[in-house]
């Protein structure tokens, strides 16, 4: 690596370490996002701007551990900036560094350590007063999206006596913060077995009672319809699905398929009732996203209002006007 590129690398990493520390965020969280390309990259990378080779990476801290991943986008070396990265990593007392490269056309290459020792299978991290498992060997992401910090920080503010329904919820990091917000009760509904299995032990890890929970494996498009004939209605409903995926009914797309799945959700949600919405998709405008959530709400007759806007945090820092990097889009709508 040319000494001018790994300086400008590392002077980007210290740029952003300390912006975090100096807010106390390195202290108060364990699992946080260290560095994130799209706003810190472009501003230090090596060509500074939009075509910045570090514009593309991300570095999320579980523990005393990193996650880094490569976006779709940079180059296919990536020993110089991984070198400058674990450089870095270490001297900031990490133990461990896995590594997840996301090509633009090649199929992901499964996560690779770089450095140290993770814990073997998965281990706990806090946030507030939740307590969530981690796994960064064996597994393409770690399970917990720190990009919803606030909507978990949200609910578990005021979810006290709701009946929530949990959609596309992964590992349930947002029905633990349901519960932990008092939720009456929490069903929480995903097309993965193992993930499905990983949110009930992160139900339990809280100590939250099984009898106020459910969890249901199977396709939202065949759930909601059932869910609405058992004549269930519900307090608050989330949804925040991938923006591809294929099930029984066939597959889904947040670019094509927004509006049915809005409608679903509002069949079974309460008159009044709260619904959290939200997408990650660099494709698919804002504009686009608010129009089929109002339409959704119009053909069911109802009219929403907005509580709370969801956007990224702020260790996800953008560039002024790159809407492409302001991925993350939702609201949270009662109505």
């Amino acid at each position: 690596m040319k000494n001018s590129t790994r300086e400008t690398y590392l002077i980007a990493l210290e740029s952003a370490w300390r912006w975090r520390e100096e807010r106390g965020l390195l202290r108060e969280l364990e699992a946080v996002r260290l560095f994130h390309g799209p706003g810190e990259g472009a501003a230090h990378g090596a060509n500074s701007g939009s075509n910045s080779e570090f514009t593309y990476w991300a570095i999320d801290r579980f523990g005393g551990h990193a996650w880094v991943t490569q976006w779709e986008g940079g180059s296919r070396d990536s020993g110089p900036a991984l070198a400058a990265i674990q450089e870095f990593l270490v001297s900031k007392g990490l133990q461990s560094i896995v590594f997840l490269g996301r090509p633009e056309r090649d199929v992901p290459q499964p996560p690779r350590l770089i450095y140290g020792k993770p814990p073997e299978g998965r281990f706990v991290v806090r946030e507030l007063d939740a307590k969530y498992l981690i796994q960064l060997q064996d597994a393409r992401h770690p399970g917990l999206f720190l990009d919803h910090r606030p909507l978990r920080a949200w609910l578990q503010a005021r979810a006290r006596g709701w009946e929530v329904l949990n959609t596309f919820a992964y590992t349930g990091s947002l029905s633990v913060a349901a519960g932990l917000g008092g939720a009456r009760s929490v069903t929480t509904l995903d097309l993965s077995k193992p993930t499905l299995a990983w949110a009930e032990e992160n139900w339990k890890l809280n100590g939250l009672a099984l009898e106020n929970a459910r969890f249901i494996y199977g396709d939202y498009f065949e759930w909601l319809p059932r869910l609405k004939r058992e004549g269930r209605k519900f307090d608050c409903v989330i949804l925040d699905p991938p923006s591809f995926s294929r099930g029984k009914k066939g597959s889904f797309s947040t670019s094509r398929d927004l509006i049915p799945l809005h409608e679903l959700a509002l069949e079974v949600l309460k008159e009044g009732g709260t619904l959290v919405t939200s997408i990650n998709s660099a494709n698919v405008a804002w504009s686009k996203f608010e129009n089929e959530v109002v339409s959704a709400y119009r053909a069911r007759g109802r009219a929403p209002q907005i509580l709370a806007r969801i956007d990224l945090p702020e260790t996800f820092p953008t560039r002024l006007g790159d809407t492409n990097g302001r991925y993350l889009k939702g609201w949270i709508l009662r109505g």
